[in-house]
């Protein structure tokens, strides 16, 4: 039977190194398509929200009340990572998601004809090898834990919104990423 003494709360916390704190993070990309060029010190997202993880069942309909049970069938991540940048004054980070979007599949007026066929880039050379990876940072910037994101891509950008109703506020953008899997160190 739990205890919720003030010691033992105290205890609970200090045998797993205190609580972890949501804006103590960093992002990273490895493995990103040649012409996508971005340094670390490039990216400083405001937010970084990773989507929901669920297992996949069907059901077996054996003899009985009801459906059965319900046998796990496979891993599925149905909400990406949704990651939250400052706009800044060059557009550097909208410029580098639409050259993204566009080498993923480009045409049309991307392709500067209407006429052109719309292009789909290869898996391997443009999603395959590039990696998203969130770290956890404690009180000193050190790495706690890691989350790294396989065959990461972006698949939506969200609506930039221009308003004259708050003053002084910055302009963000919104990036959704979908990947294949994830580790997490």
């Amino acid at each position: 039977m739990p205890d919720n003494s003030i010691i033992s709360i105290k205890d609970y916390f200090n045998r797993h190194n205190g609580l972890q704190r949501t804006n103590r993070f960093s992002l990273s990309f490895n493995g990103l398509p040649s012409k996508i060029s971005l340094k670390s010190e490039d990216l400083y997202p405001l937010a970084v929200t990773i989507g929901a993880r669920a297992i996949d069942g069907i059901a077996d309909n054996l003899a009985g009340y009801g459906l059965g049970r319900t046998v796990p069938r496979s891993q599925k991540f149905p909400q990406g990572v949704l990651v939250t940048f400052h706009v800044t004054n060059d557009n550097f980070l909208t410029q580098l998601f639409d050259t993204w979007f566009n080498l993923i599949y480009s045409g049309g007026r991307q392709a500067g004809s209407l006429s052109a066929p719309f292009s789909l880039a290869f898996y391997d050379d443009i999603v395959a090898k590039c990696q998203m990876t969130v770290n956890l940072l404690d009180l000193n910037g050190n790495t706690n834990k890691s989350f790294i994101f396989n065959e990461v891509f972006p698949i939506e950008t969200m609506p930039l919104n221009f308003n004259m109703l708050k003053q002084n506020e910055y302009l963000t953008y919104q990036v959704l990423f979908m990947f294949r899997d994830f580790t997490f160190k």
